[in-house]
């Protein structure tokens, strides 16, 4: 599930508030504090509030990405930087001696080594990012917007899937080019919920929605419908194919064992699906109408 990494920088946390005390202390006990009329205010806001934002980056960076080499360096060149912009803020307040204007000559000098730094961050965050974009071909396909993302599976909406339904329908008219759609529901998840609570019936669902991409297709595209329903795209992919594709998915879901922290077995019962093929004189409604109500019969045939 999506979490906050904040915790795991303690040590990354602790070296910043060193660096930022040991600034503060040089300046405090090399500087004389300049007269009220001597200082330049607006100045003063604008470099202040540059320092203040590198910092805000800082922590942002801290909160949203997990340990590793490419936060490292994006850790230590923002660090590096943002003590160049306090000290030219805090350069607007104290003056130094001449036996320190050493302090106000290297004080973009950071900032150098901060730039270098960034720019390592920034080749390995490339690579990083060609395997991150490999690993969600399922999940975007062809587009990003973080707009319709689901935080709970970490798939897509409904939303999204209509978009790319109905520019596979034009597709379909335009070229012939087959396309099926496939819906799955987790029989007994309601009562999962009620049993085990709605942070195990997210995780349940996270789960699913991950097995349910590891076993696509490069070209398809899972998203999340409704509550515990999935919905998949399979473009140029004919009936029989899809059907056979759906069955395995569902047969991967359905084998899936929850454990509680006990490690003792919390598992749900079976997956209902089903797939249909789009003609070229569908349309979305027409599409999601049929794919909903053979899904319900497929419900209402095992449990008779």
């Amino acid at each position: 599930m999506p979490q906050s990494f904040i915790k795991l920088h303690t040590t990354l946390l602790s070296i910043l508030l060193f660096m930022l005390f040991l600034a503060l202390l040089v300046v405090f006990q090399l500087g004389t504090l300049k007269p009220a009329v001597d200082i330049d205010w607006v100045d003063s806001v604008a470099e202040g509030g540059i320092a203040f934002m590198t910092l805000i980056w800082l922590l942002t960076t801290l909160i949203m990405r997990p340990k590793g080499t490419v936060t490292n360096l994006l850790f230590f060149g923002l660090s590096a930087m943002h003590i160049t912009l306090l000290l030219d803020f805090l350069d607007e307040f104290f003056t130094f001696s001449k036996h320190h204007s050493w302090l106000s000559s290297l004080e973009a000098f950071p900032a150098v080594v901060g730039m270098i730094l960034m720019s390592l961050a920034m080749y390995y965050w490339g690579q990083e990012q060609r395997v991150l974009n490999h690993l969600l071909t399922k999940k975007e396909r062809f587009y990003r917007t973080h707009g319709l993302h689901d935080f709970i599976t970490g798939l897509y909406r409904a939303d999204y899937m209509k978009r790319q339904i109905e520019q596979e329908l034009i597709k379909l008219a335009n070229t012939s080019n087959c396309f099926c759609i496939a819906l799955f529901d987790i029989k007994g998840f309601a009562l999962f919920n009620q049993r085990y609570g709605s942070i195990r019936a997210n995780n349940l669902l996270f789960d699913i929605g991950q097995i349910i991409t590891l076993n696509l297709r490069n070209t398809d595209l899972a998203c999340r419908f409704a509550s515990d329903r999935f919905i998949v795209l399979l473009p140029n992919t004919s009936h029989l194919e899809a059907t056979y594709i759906t069955k395995q998915v569902a047969n991967m879901v359905a084998q899936h064992t929850p454990y509680d922290q006990n490690q003792a077995k919390t598992g749900f019962s079976q997956v209902h699906w089903h797939c249909v093929e789009a003609a070229d004189t569908d349309t979305l409604s027409n599409l999601l109408t049929e794919l909903n109500q053979g899904l319900e019969q497929q419900k209402r045939a095992t449990t008779v």
